[in-house]
């Protein structure tokens, strides 16, 4: 069973300048959205190709960040100019591919993929393509959502509830797919008559256009148009830190840099710079703990670039922590997660990246999160338990983030209760996990179509 993976996201491998780390912030880290939308597209490709019922070919940008790791990973792939995605050479080439192929499951990541995937449906017969788009990160703008590319999928994977919740309802999608059927169809049989045709030629397209939707909707499939689907991170490089020992003699909390560096209480939290990351809420419960003169001596670790740094300086240095708060900017997080010992995800944004909740889990850290619906729903994967997993915090509580600090830091069986029920969570956050969830989704599609073998019967038997 092929598959025609499309992602055209456009990034630069190197460190990100601090106008790109302006625009990150100000739009809401788009930057690295596109790239993790890339590791996803990669994962998935990665999966299909070493086993399963499914044969990628990935669509990506000539030239591109994508393209040039595709072809490194030696992935099958069709790359397309980024002039025009859709000009006539970039579709002969995709039309040369898709003409072998009776059956096809079409897959876009991301908003700009949407045109493309609409253009591979128009080239194909009915019933022949399954068109799936793909939001894992963050919704479509509002415009996007209701043009034709958008509204020709027969499935969209959603990567959270906000996402879903921000996208129309089926009933209103059909509404507006037989809206633009109505548009399309008029201007068809007002058309001039073509000279080997007839105007009642044309009214009769367009009668049966209109009886099967404007893209040949004659699939049949069981299940909401909208699903969910977990993303995914990277877990490699990720090893579990030293446990942190309490120095035997604790120093005066103002001498912060009379302890070696081991025996302080690390914490880390990543993209500090980035619209409700939580930063500011962390600086404020820092100031909290610093009246405490009975805590070890501790300090922060803030990860992420964007030009919040001069005002989360500036409030650090105005409540008097500044001495323990570390603006590390853009720093891999594996390498700095060695040396820490909790992992804060303060934020409350609902377009979050997965990394800013699951690296501690994957850095076999304990975490203190916000109680925030996305923290609980990313949580809850595999049915686990939020509570077993984090410390949760109520959001926007800088007293009770600060309660929540000093119990880790006072409580070693803690640390190791939630660092230990971490590790049920571990084996799904990462990317190979998010490709078998997608894989599993398509394969039950297919087989509703008919496209793939029913799944066998179990005979009971665990001999092989």
């Amino acid at each position: 069973m092929r598959v025609l993976l499309i992602a055209l996201q456009n990034t630069t491998p190197s460190p990100a300048s601090p106008d790109e780390q302006t625009r990150w912030a100000e739009l809401g880290s788009p930057m690295r959205t596109a790239r993790m939308e890339e590791e996803h597209a990669l994962a998935l490709a990665r999966s299909m190709r070493d086993g399963g019922n499914f044969a990628p070919m990935l669509v990506c940008l000539e030239n591109s960040s994508l393209h040039r790791r595709a072809v490194q990973l030696n992935l099958p792939v069709i790359p397309v100019s980024g002039a025009s995605v859709r000009n006539p050479l970039n579709l002969w080439k995709l039309w040369r591919w898709q003409r072998r192929h009776p059956r096809l499951l079409v897959q876009t990541v991301g908003q700009d993929a949407m045109p493309l995937g609409r253009s591979i449906l128009r080239m194909r017969e009915p019933g022949a393509t399954l068109l799936s788009h793909a939001f894992l990160l963050r919704p479509p703008t509002a415009q996007s959502m209701t043009g034709k590319p958008f509204l020709a999928a027969h499935k969209i994977l959603c990567g959270s509830q906000h996402i879903l919740e921000r996208l129309p309802a089926p009933a209103r999608m059909e509404s507006a797919r037989a809206e633009n059927a109505v548009t399309e169809n008029a201007a068809a049989g007002s058309a001039t008559p073509h000279s080997d045709g007839t105007a009642d030629n044309d009214a009769e397209k367009a009668t049966l256009r209109a009886e099967r939707g404007e893209k040949g909707r004659t699939l049949r499939l069981d299940g909401d148009l909208l699903t969910l689907i977990a993303p995914g991170m990277s877990l490699d490089d990720f090893t579990p830190s030293s446990p942190w020992k309490q120095a035997q003699t604790s120093e005066p909390a103002s001498d912060a840099t009379a302890q070696p560096c081991g025996q302080r209480f690390i914490f880390a939290l990543g993209d500090a710079m980035t619209p409700r990351s939580g930063a500011q809420l962390v600086t404020r419960a820092m100031a909290a703990m610093w009246q405490r003169d009975d805590l070890p001596t501790w300090e922060v670790r803030a990860l992420g670039g964007g030009p919040r740094y001069a005002e989360l300086l500036e409030e650090a240095e105005n409540l008097g922590v500044s001495s323990r708060l570390c603006l590390l900017n853009e720093q891999p997080l594996p390498e700095v997660l060695r040396r820490c010992h909790a992992w804060l995800a303060p934020g409350s944004s609902p377009d979050e990246l997965p990394e800013s909740l699951w690296a501690g889990v994957a850095a076999f850290l304990p975490t203190v999160c916000s109680a925030s619906p996305l923290h609980r729903e990313r949580l809850r994967l595999n049915d686990n338990n939020p509570d077993d997993v984090a410390l949760l915090v109520e959001e926007n509580d800088p007293q009770a983030l600060a309660k929540a600090m000093i119990d880790i830091m006072q409580d070693a069986p803690l640390r190791r209760r939630l660092a230990e029920g971490g590790q049920s969570l571990r084996s799904h956050v990462g990317f190979e996990s998010f490709a078998a969830r997608a894989c599993a989704q398509y394969q039950q599609w297919c087989r509703q179509l008919g496209w793939l073998e029913p799944t066998p019967p179990s005979t009971g038997d665990s001999r092989t």
